[in-house]
Formats: structure tokens, sequence, C-alpha cells
């Protein structure tokens, strides 16, 4: 299923960034710009100066270092270079302990493999990582690598992506295109986007910074296209800011939960130009009017992911100010597709049977929408969450027009492949993405 995907690539950056960090802090110039390759698709500037990595031996961390995604999906991390020297004893040292491979020599640069899936290049003005990568895939990686090294123009500067990024402040400062990531990671940041939109046309920017056992990544979406971009400033002026009314509802264990404040007039009007978020609902929608229903909020709106899996288990909780469609059920009862029924199951309580996405939805207290995928979790609707979101993460979702909440702990016992960035990050346990 796509929404596995969810993850993928923010994780491939977080292990990229760790990986050297690590590796740099396990020992205890001009042209390395160069290196990046001019048509990018993401590029992310870090201060490795200011995110905790201490003074390393022959890396310049006067300089920013950069990660980069390529057009073909790969991934590469570089920093300048002040002694090659002693980057080389470096890689004596990692050797010694087992977290390398023995140096060769390639066209004139150095290459190791660290922690056996990292490529690491070296030039005299640049430190160059990509990966990672089976062995298999290694060689032809530095071949790749040999040609970046090689490159006597500093090409990247001069990009669109480059300029954007330079205007951006923080210890982590991230720009790319909407198709260099996980679809529905992005898909609730293209919201307002005019139908037809490429995904190269959108791109996403970013600052990040680290705190405690929280990642949080404040962002905005804009295009090079003047008439997309309109229509993204109009589509983000109708979110307002999050209130802390429901939040103590989410739980800290769900995969992923996004919120935001709006007027469902307007939500509705954002949907229909975003296919992705049309595609999530459009198993309900056959049997319910999920549009008419939506269209009745008024205030905070939290749709919950709780876990992977081939069955969507989609919660949502919202504040209606109109909830007239309930007249419209008895109508729906009787027109529900073949293979599917609609029952009662108490006041203003309803069970949708035989999708592909499940749910009970009705109306709580007379303004709270819900839409949960079991009859049980109708009982915990609008209540407080065993394990809810921490007071720090509280902190940084509360007054955000969206917001998107990854639990990687979650994520990580879902899927244990991606326990190798708990190992480099091992407090870090939730992820923010946000729109202020």
């Amino acid at each position: 299923m796509r929404h596995k995907k969810i993850i993928c690539s923010i994780l491939v950056v977080v292990a990229l960034v760790t990986t050297v960090v690590v590796v740099l802090l396990s020992r205890g110039g001009n042209g390395y710009m160069n290196v990046i390759p001019p048509r990018v698709k993401a590029l992310v500037a870090v201060e490795l100066s200011k995110i905790g990595v201490g003074d390393v031996p022959g890396i310049d961390f006067s300089r920013k270092a950069y990660l980069f995604e390529t057009s073909d999906g790969s991934f590469g991390f570089v920093a300048a270079v002040d002694s090659k020297s002693d980057v080389e004893s470096f890689f004596e040292s990692l050797q010694k302990t087992g977290k390398a491979t023995k140096t060769v020599e390639r066209k004139g640069y150095l290459f190791t493999v660290i922690n056996g899936n990292f490529v690491v290049g070296l030039s005299s003005s640049a430190l160059l990582v990509m990966g990672p990568a089976v062995a298999d895939e290694q060689a032809s990686i530095q071949r790749k690598m040999v040609k970046y090294l090689s490159c006597d123009e500093d090409a990247v500067s001069a990009s669109p992506l480059f300029s954007h990024l330079s205007t951006l402040e923080g210890p982590v400062a991230i720009v790319a295109q909407a198709d260099a990531l996980p679809e529905k990671f992005v898909m609730p940041l293209t919201l307002g986007a005019p139908r037809g939109t490429k995904a190269d046309q959108l791109l996403l920017s970013a600052t990040m910074d680290i705190t405690g056992e929280c990642l949080t990544l404040k962002c905005s979406t804009f295009s090079f296209d003047d008439k997309i971009n309109s229509a993204l400033k109009a589509s983000h002026s109708k979110l307002r800011p999050l209130t802390d009314k429901h939040l103590a509802t989410i739980s800290a264990d769900n995969l992923l939960s996004v919120a935001c404040n709006v007027k469902g007039t307007d939500f509705v009007e954002l949907l229909r130009s975003n296919e992705s978020l049309r595609t999530m609902l459009i198993g309900i929608n056959t049997a319910i009017d999920i549009d008419k229903m939506l269209r009745g909020v008024d205030g905070d709106l939290i749709m919950s992911l709780p876990s992977l899996g081939d069955k969507l288990h989609l919660s949502l909780l919202a504040d209606a100010s109109d909830v007239s469609w309930q007249q419209d059920v008895d109508y729906w009862k009787k027109s529900c597709p073949a293979g599917t029924q609609i029952e009662s199951c108490g006041r203003d309580s309803y069970m949708l049977k035989g999708t592909d996405f499940d749910a009970c939805f009705g109306v709580k207290d007379g303004k709270l929408l819900y839409v949960v995928p079991s009859l049980e979790s109708v009982l915990n609707v609008g209540t407080k969450a065993l394990r809810p979101l921490s007071p720090a993460v509280i902190e940084q979702v509360k007054g955000s027009r969206f917001v998107a909440v990854l639990s990687l702990s979650s994520a990580t016992r879902q899927k244990p492949e991606l326990s190798v960035v708990s190992s480099f990050l091992p407090n870090l346990k939730t992820i923010v993405l946000k729109i202020e």
C-alpha cells in the first residue's frame, strides 16, 4: 500500500545526516559546492556547528554542509574539507574499529564504505557521502561520485532551489520539490493547488530543529509558477490557528495525525483539487456523503492513522456547527452500493460495513463530528488518549495553521528496519511538520 511509504524519504534523510554526524563523532575549501549536481529535487543546508556535532579535524565547520536528492532518487551529503590528511587519518581510525572498509583510490579520490552501506568519497576540498546502498550497488555509486567530485563548476548556487534555500534561517533548512517526497507526506501541504498541477511544480521549504524527543519542521509550500503560487497562498489563508481543545485526544502511539482549524465549506473546496486526499476518502464516500458532513465543520479538525496495514483505519474528529446531514442517513441506508450496509448503533451513531474502509460515524453531544474504525472506538470519542502527546509536542502543535505529527517509535515497532534512525537518534520519538 502506498501509505506504507509515508515516512521513507524523511527517514532516509535523517539516517543520512545522522550517519555522517555519528561517524564523525566516533573518533571521540573552496570548490566543495561543485560536487552538488545542478538539477537536484531536494536540497538541505546543515550548520554542523549548531546541531551538536562538535569540532571534527579535517572538516570545515565554518561552512554549511548540504544534503541533496538527485533526479534519479539518489541521496548525497557533502561537507567542506580543510585538511585532507586529517580526514584520511580519521578513515584509518574507522577501519581499525571495524566501522569502515579499507580506503581505495578511484581517479585520484579516496573511497571507503561506512557501516556497510554508506559510500564516502574524499577530495582535497570535499567529503561526499551517498547511500544507503547494498554491496552490489556500491561500485556504480562510486563511479557516479567520481563524476560529482570531478566537476569544476558550481552550478547549483545559480539554481532557483538554492536561491530560495539561502533565504531560510535555521541550523537545518530544506527546499524540495513535491515529487521528491512521499505522496502521503506532502499531500496535505498541497491543498489548494490548481487541479492538474504537476508535482515538480510544487515546492516545500522548511527549517528543522531538534529539541529533546521532538524534531520539528516549520514548513511552507510555494511554486515558481505565479498562478500556482497565488492559489497556494489563497488556500493557506483559509486555514486558521489550531486550538488545544482536542489535542489531548491524539494518541502518541498513532503512526500519523494531522490537524487544522478550518471552516468546512472552505475545506471541501480545497479537497476537490487534491486528488490524493479525495482518493483516501473514496471508500467511505461511495456510501455516505462525506462532503456534506465536512461542510458542517467549523473549528478544529483532526485525522489520525493509528497504524500501517493493508486496510486503512482512519479516524476523524471535528467541531461541527451544522449536522443536518443526519437527515439523509435513512436515504444512505437504502441506496448503499452492493456489498455495503449502514446500521444505526446508538443515538446519532451509525456503522458502515462492507467497504475497504469500515467505519462508525456520527455526532457526539450534538456538535462533535466523528469517524472511527470500530464500534469500540465510539466510546472514546472526544476523551483523553491513554497515551497523549507530550507537553513538548503539544507546545509545537497548538497555534499552527496545519500540523502533521509522526510517531517514529510507532513506525519502528511496525517496521523494524526503520530502527536504523533510532540507533543514531535514540531520544527521537516524534516528528512534527507544521505550517504556522
